[in-house]
């Protein structure tokens, strides 16, 4: 009897557990991310003043803009000119694979002279409210300028500590490129 007293206690205690991890699991996804609180807390370890609710609102505005103007899925005319290629390579038509090749880095160049118009629109933008704002300087004395761009990217949704090294390049696989250095080291202040 005492062994199946235990085991309903045991089972009961399970099932609260659960319940309570599901109650917090769905309270989290009610709250909404603060885009800007990255750049808020940057700011104040800048000692910048802080943003206005007017500099807020551009730049959400800017982030939500941003994101929601970025293509979403697949690019099909690539996926349409990889599959030639590969159909081409299997079939061993030498020109015709050379043929889409030329396609596909076409494509590919499009869409990133497209992407690095968009990201320099925004950046440019975004460092123009907080130059507006009084907090660039403050920002850039603090950070040094590739990690001010590394903030602003990261409002973009690119991931702060990730993306741009020094000379401008993207490191490949993204992250830490070589020769990067991280916050603390002076060789990041340009």
């Amino acid at each position: 009897m005492k062994k199946h007293v235990n085991t309903a206690i045991k089972i009961v205690l399970l099932f609260c557990a659960i319940a309570g991890l599901s109650a917090m699991a769905l309270a989290q996804q009610g709250r909404t991310r603060d885009p800007l609180a990255f750049l808020k807390r940057a700011i104040t370890e800048a000692n910048a003043p802080a943003l206005t609710a007017d500099e807020e609102t551009q730049l959400t505005t800017l982030i939500t803009n941003f994101r929601q103007a970025q293509p979403r899925g697949p690019n099909q005319e690539l996926q349409d000119a990889r599959k030639a290629y590969n159909n081409a390579i299997l079939a061993g038509d030498l020109a015709m694979a050379q043929t889409q090749a030329g396609i596909i880095s076409d494509l590919m160049a499009a869409q990133s002279r497209s992407s690095l118009t968009a990201r320099a629109k925004f950046d440019t933008d975004a460092l123009a409210t907080l130059k507006n704002g009084g907090q660039l300087d403050a920002l850039t004395q603090k950070l040094g300028n590739q990690r001010v761009l590394m903030l602003i990217g990261s409002l973009a949704g690119h991931p702060f500590g990730g993306g741009r090294v020094e000379g401008g390049g993207f490191p490949p696989g993204g992250g830490f490129g070589p020769g990067f250095e991280f916050a603390g080291r002076e060789s990041h202040r340009q």
